[in-house]
């Protein structure tokens, strides 16, 4: 499968930083942590093989900005089938945990069974309803439902690792004049006792990207921990983001 002439190679180099001051902590040794208030600013350099049609594999090595040491970078992986087409299937497992090259002591350099397996399908609204909500000629709307099983997860109140977590998640994307984009994607846990504080209610990002090699991009994501108003611990904060600015290499 991975395997043939034809296989693709892509990559981004990314400069990601946060809005507001947070508690950062950054290993500084084996058993030795830093932690203090600041910023989080981060690089990120992605590398991506499709070797044929919209399967992939994906790696991205982050490293902060100051106080570089062999033990602060980490990295996040993926891989499996994405078409991003409309009236597609996709099946992603993705690792975007604290996964080390110089773990700390008694820890792992990754937790496999800790990723996340995403079954999705992407669809484009009835054309009675869309052409109320497009602005303009050239714009485009893509919406997706899935669900999401991890195998193993922590959950704050045991204090423990447990099995089997399952999420519902919906949402759409818009495209103006086919570069600017908005993402919204709300999530809904079955068994809300598996809903951990830093685990969000609904997710946005908008920006600006041409999607092609040797161009920019800039971008907000708010992936936080956010809740809905009606939730007692409701949160929306803008400040919880991140503004990236993204550059595709060229290869």
């Amino acid at each position: 499968m991975f395997y043939g002439d034809k296989a693709k190679f892509s990559g981004a180099l990314t400069f990601n930083s946060g809005l507001k001051d947070q508690r950062v902590s950054i290993p500084t040794g084996e058993d030795s942590v830093d932690q203090s208030n600041r910023v989080n600013q981060m690089m990120l350099l992605s590398l991506q093989y499709s070797p044929f049609s919209y399967w992939f594999a994906n790696v991205t090595f982050r490293m902060p900005v100051r106080e570089v040491n062999k033990y602060s970078p980490d990295f996040r992986y993926s891989f499996g089938y994405d078409d991003w087409h409309p009236n597609t299937f996709s099946l992603v497992y993705g690792n975007y945990g604290d996964n080390r090259f110089f773990p700390t002591s008694d820890n792992r350099r990754t937790y496999p069974e800790q990723g996340s397996w995403t079954f999705a399908y992407k669809f484009t609204l009835p054309k009675a309803v869309e052409k109320h909500l497009l602005l303009q000629k050239g714009d485009a709307m893509t919406c997706q439902v899935g669900t999401t099983w991890v195998p193993r997860f922590y959950s704050l109140e045991a204090n423990d690792r447990l099995k089997n977590k399952h999420v519902l998640l919906g949402g759409c994307g818009y495209s103006f004049v086919q570069h600017y984009f908005i993402r919204f994607t709300a999530f809904y846990y079955p068994d809300s006792s598996q809903q951990q504080p830093w685990d969000a209610d609904y997710t946005y990002s908008f920006g600006y990207s041409a999607y092609k090699p040797g161009t920019f991009s800039i971008q907000y994501n708010n992936y936080s921990g956010t809740r809905y108003p009606w939730h007692k611990d409701s949160n929306a904060n803008f400040r919880e983001g991140t503004i990236s600015l993204i550059y595709y290499i060229p290869f």
